[in-house]
């Protein structure tokens, strides 16, 4: 899924999710995927990577996977399950500039290096 607006979750999502801007999953949302935006704010469950400028996990929120951002918020009771690196401004641009460049292949295609998985 792209936006380029904001996108606020509250149902089952299983997929990709590219924003311009924020998106937020409810308390409700579900996602099983991965999400690259400028803003994240979870309330509800991501399972999935999420690459973001900045990353709020609130109370009831709950992320089984790995993080990439500029900034990672882990408010009280919000959960966090995998890995995160948290790059500098500089190192965080050219992170999203390498992003952008990777071809995206269909998952379980076979490549050179075997199955392709996310």
């Amino acid at each position: 899924m792209y936006s380029e607006c904001n996108l606020h979750i509250d149902g089952d999502l299983e997929g990709n999710v590219v924003a311009k801007t924020n998106v937020a999953i409810g308390k409700t949302g579900n996602v099983d995927g991965s999400i690259n935006a400028e803003h994240l704010v979870i309330s509800g469950k991501l399972m999935g990577s999420c690459t973001c400028s900045i990353v709020e996990i609130l109370p009831q929120g709950r992320i089984d996977g790995s993080i990439v951002a500029k900034e990672l918020i882990i408010e009280k009771g919000g959960e966090f399950v995998g890995q995160s690196v948290v790059h500098k401004n500089n190192e965080f641009e050219k992170k999203q500039e390498d992003l952008k460049t990777l071809k995206s292949i269909p998952l379980n295609q076979k490549t050179e290096e075997g199955i392709a998985s996310e």
